[in-house]
């Protein structure tokens, strides 16, 4: 501590002090860019990461392909056709990632991964419905 900076030492007032706040710049040199929301996030995102990882389309094809071949095989193992149910919506989410794969406008982008993902979503939130059935 120094002397000024102690209250009422009598000493001149100094010591640390803030910063004076900027100026105001004139309305009209700041340009106004557009606010970016959600969409505009998950769109940036999902086309980095299609960027970043070209591979990762065929692994997901892959993994597609495994949920299909896991749901015919429990319907030999199980004797029903029940887990067939969620297999037309892997059809839908692996037609949305083959259309994915050769579009670069980010909006398509989002929509086509945004099919992908809620048709997965919905296919194995089936095969839990139809894992209660049998039960």
């Amino acid at each position: 501590m120094t002397a000024d900076s102690i209250p009422g030492s009598g000493a001149a007032q100094g010591g640390v002090q803030a910063p004076a706040p900027p100026a105001p710049e004139p309305a009209g040199t700041t340009p106004a860019g557009p606010v970016l929301g959600f969409r505009e996030l998950s769109e940036r995102v999902i086309a980095s990461v299609a960027d970043r990882y070209p591979w990762l389309n065929r692994v997901l094809m892959g993994m597609l392909a495994v949920f299909t071949g896991t749901c015919v095989v429990a319907v030999v193992s199980r004797l029903s056709p029940l887990p067939l149910i969620p297999v037309p919506f892997f059809v839908v989410a692996a037609y949305g990632l083959w259309q994915a794969r050769g579009v670069t406008d980010r909006r398509r982008l989002f929509n086509w991964v945004l099919l992908f993902g809620l048709a997965t979503m919905v296919g194995f939130w089936l095969i839990a419905v139809v894992g209660r059935w049998v039960e």
